[in-house]
């Protein structure tokens, strides 16, 4: 479910964005001046900017349509959690658990920002500082004009934006590592009146009990080991096979483990995990689109913005093959995003 506020600043963004587009100061993704100088307005480049302050304070001057990175954020987390998700379902369907786990960890890595996001919260990476012209002599005697970022104080790796109560943003600095990462689930809750999905919940309970049956500690004690037990998770995947669970247990001590029999526990679970984020990411796209139906001056010109910053880094988004066990609704709401971006990039 989103949370009210970031509906409210997705269309604040979108709108903002949209009659700064109108008065023609929209059509550069960093809008440079005549003077060279940057206009921090509504700038939208690939990654947002922020300047840190003499007392440590992080502002960003994008922080008027910062509603924008959200929206990028749920769409990229949309797409690569299908793609990912449509993997593990070809490797389960062979009997490859181990790495279809492998997969569906990276799906539920990436729809964790779906979450976020519909919660208000987007995670920025790389961080950049303040950006600046520059202008290089080429060797054929022509001038090549392009941006610099200056470093930040301290080099933070990532910054997370936070939709305060007043539908404003705060940045504050992150670790990267997977660990961090699913940690910020602690930050959503520590909100009032907050809660966490019941496909989260099963997750954790399963990485910390090895058991998808109905969990059976209290949510603190789930936060707090259960987050670090579903971290390794990728780990022993990856590294060691598979892991552990009852199941797979079981199947060793009967000497059927080599064959399989059991491993499919813990892809089932992260598989729910990861298909119950997609989710989220899928309802931030639904309301870009409404948005979009509902207001037609320039909106092409927000559209453009949004897909450039969408498709860059870049990454496989022409989703050609969907695993049946994805539904057809929700193959449907992905198609949908893809036709927008292919529809501003053909």
């Amino acid at each position: 479910m989103i949370d009210a506020r970031v509906r409210g600043a997705m269309r604040k963004s979108l709108s903002k964005a949209a009659a700064e587009s109108g008065r023609g100061t929209g059509f550069s993704p960093l809008n440079l001046k005549q003077d060279g100088s940057i206009w921090a307005g509504t700038g939208l480049g690939f990654h947002p900017w922020f300047i840190r302050s003499s007392t440590g304070e992080f502002t960003c001057p994008q922080s008027p349509v910062f509603g924008l990175y959200l929206i990028r954020t749920a769409l990229r987390s949309a797409l690569i959690t299908t793609r990912a998700l449509s993997a593990g379902d070809l490797l389960q369907e062979e009997k490859f658990h181990a790495a279809a786990s492998a997969m569906y960890y990276t799906a539920a890595f990436h729809g964790l920002d779906g979450l976020l996001a519909a919660r208000g919260r987007v995670l920025v990476q790389p961080v950049r500082g303040p950006v600046r012209p520059y202008r290089h002599q080429l060797p054929n005697g022509g001038i090549s004009a392009g941006l610099k970022f200056d470093p930040l104080p301290g080099e933070p790796s990532v910054l997370c934006g936070a939709l305060t109560r007043q539908g404003t943003w705060s940045f504050e600095p992150r670790r990267r590592d997977h660990l961090s990462r699913w940690r910020e689930l602690k930050q959503l809750v520590s909100a009032k009146d907050t809660t966490l999905p019941d496909y989260v919940i099963e997750a954790l309970s399963y990485a910390l009990d090895g058991s998808m049956a109905a969990p059976q500690r209290s949510l603190d004690t789930l936060l707090e080991d259960g987050i670090p037990a579903l971290a390794r998770l990728r780990h022993q995947a990856l590294y060691e096979g598979f892991g552990y669970d009852d199941e797979a247990f079981d199947a060793a001590m009967n000497r059927d483990n080599p064959y399989g029999v059991g491993l499919n526990l813990r892809a089932r679970s992260l598989r729910n995990l990861a298909a119950g984020l997609l989710s989220e990411a899928l309802a931030i796209s639904d309301l870009l689109f409404e948005w979009e139906a509902e207001n037609h001056e320039h909106v092409t010109m927000v559209r453009t913005r949004l897909v450039l910053s969408t498709l860059m880094p870049a990454f496989e988004f022409e989703m050609g093959m969907y695993s049946a066990e994805l539904g057809s609704g929700t193959v449907a709401a992905v198609q949908r995003i893809v036709d927008w971006l292919n529809l501003e990039t053909a």
